[in-house]
């Protein structure tokens, strides 16, 4: 199940690390460092479970078979956390989660789009593939390596400012 959730972590860590829309929307510098910190992780290791999988088992009907379960729950748990957290934001009017509303953030960055998601699953689908398709390990490592948060925490440990 961890190999069929890994191309959509790595699909999203690789959206926020590229997602500038949300800088220019202002969002807060604190929580985007966190949020790329951590799809940075994300992409950093996205082959593990992949590679695991493909040891012991690596049947591509099992691979397909728990990419829909996996996709399913994924689907109706984001769709759950969003709107949970749309209604309890007071800085929203109606509070309310909807497709149109999800699909017009994609459009303008501060999600990922409908299309990108869509276009993720015959990628994934296909039998050559692999997580490293997803992302950048250079962009990845880099990240963790300089994200604010880490140069703060490297600063504490080493005694420097």
């Amino acid at each position: 199940m961890i190999a069929a959730i890994e191309p959509y972590t790595a699909f999203l860590g690789d959206w926020i690390l590229n997602a500038e829309a949300l800088d220019r929307k202002g969002a807060d510098p604190t929580m985007l460092d966190l949020l790329r910190w951590h799809g940075a992780e994300e992409v950093e290791h996205r082959s593990v479970a992949f590679e695991v999988f493909m040891h012991v088992d690596g049947g591509y009907r099992r691979r397909v078979r728990t990419w829909a379960a996996a996709f399913s729950a994924l689907v109706f748990l984001w769709q759950r956390g969003t709107r949970f957290f749309m209604e309890n934001d007071p800085s929203l009017l109606d509070g309310k989660a909807t497709f149109k509303a999800f699909h017009a953030s994609g459009k303008q960055g501060t999600l990922p789009s409908t299309g990108a998601i869509l276009r993720s699953v015959p990628s994934y689908l296909s039998r050559s593939y692999h997580p490293s398709q997803e992302g950048s390990t250079a962009q990845a490592v880099d990240y963790l390596a300089h994200s604010p948060a880490a140069l703060a925490a490297e600063a504490r440990t080493t005694g420097t400012s």
